[in-house]
């Protein structure tokens, strides 16, 4: 996970405000140059008790003083702020528009000659930033509030916060064109998702996942949701998709999984013991890994 460089009070408001829908941004702005404006345009005398060498009124003139420089900048920050999400949301429209212009997606059939030419996906062309953006408005078409950007950095943590119905979603985005999302990406989610109390979370990808990864989710409130069905969601704007990847993994796998190294796991029959002839669920990669669970 990336590390976040540090910055000033200014560029902390401009990226509280591009978390936040960009007309709520410019309502706040409006209201801050009101508030400190009415106090920068105020008439602040010093109040000097005889007696006393301070103004009375200190703090306020102090205020005043401040009020005529924030009256800009804090205003000036959520109008950032607000470009910045009106950006986004602009990018990834436009995204998802140029995408479903292209010929509709499909897998090749395990028939099709090893020589044929290389399928080209609508993101193959993308980098990782507009993969974000995009699977951003693709979740935003499907009845979610979006807010584009968790951790900086390429691949860092958790990309797109969702809110929906007064839940929360986390999902992180990979845009892998050869390789699979292993099941270390799906684990190191969950365990976010868990620290942070949401309801659930989503791994996008451009590519696949192993079978790993597919069995670790299982159970859990984790959707996977891979090149076919991304294309899906964005060419039809399916609003039922997400939660079908979410309940899709929240049942029961049919073949659970290693509860000490998460791989496949195979029925085998005891042959000696206590339990003799009993049915177990082995480590499929025993004996390197010696993982066991009752039937």
């Amino acid at each position: 996970m990336s590390r976040k460089r540090r910055t000033s009070p200014f560029e902390d408001l401009i990226e509280v405000a591009s978390l936040l829908p960009y007309w709520v941004s410019l309502i706040i702005a409006v209201i801050t140059y009101v508030f400190f404006h009415s106090y920068a345009a105020a008439d602040a005398q010093a109040v000097i008790q005889p007696g006393s060498a301070m103004p009375q009124n200190l703090g306020g003139m102090m205020f005043r003083t401040f009020s005529v420089f924030l009256q800009y900048i804090v205003p000036g920050a959520f109008v950032f702020g607000a470009l910045i999400s009106g950006f986004k949301a602009f990018s990834g429209k436009r995204l998802a528009k140029r995408y479903v212009e292209v010929p509709e997606f499909k897998e090749p059939s395990q028939e099709s000659s090893q020589s044929a030419q290389k399928v080209i996906k609508p993101t193959d062309e993308m980098n990782w930033q507009q993969f974000e953006l995009l699977v951003g408005e693709a979740f935003r078409q499907a009845g979610y509030r979006v807010i584009d950007g968790g951790d900086a950095g390429a691949d860092g943590g958790v990309d797109v916060h969702l809110s929906k119905d007064g839940n929360k979603y986390f999902v992180q985005c990979k845009h892998w064109k050869t390789r699979k999302v292993g099941v270390a990406i799906v684990r190191e989610l969950f365990g976010v998702i868990a620290g942070a109390g949401v309801k659930g979370g989503f791994v996008v990808t451009s590519g696949d996942f192993t079978e790993e990864a597919k069995a670790f989710a299982k159970g859990k409130q984790l959707g996977l949701i891979n090149d076919t069905k991304l294309d899906k969601m964005i060419r039809t704007a399916q609003k039922t998709l997400p939660e079908s990847a979410l309940r899709e993994a929240q049942s029961p796998p049919e073949t659970p999984v290693c509860p000490k190294c998460v791989s496949t796991m195979v029925k085998r029959k005891a042959r000696q013991g206590a339990r003799a002839g009993q049915e177990f669920w082995g480590c499929s990669q025993f004996p390197k890994c010696r993982g066991i669970e009752q039937v």
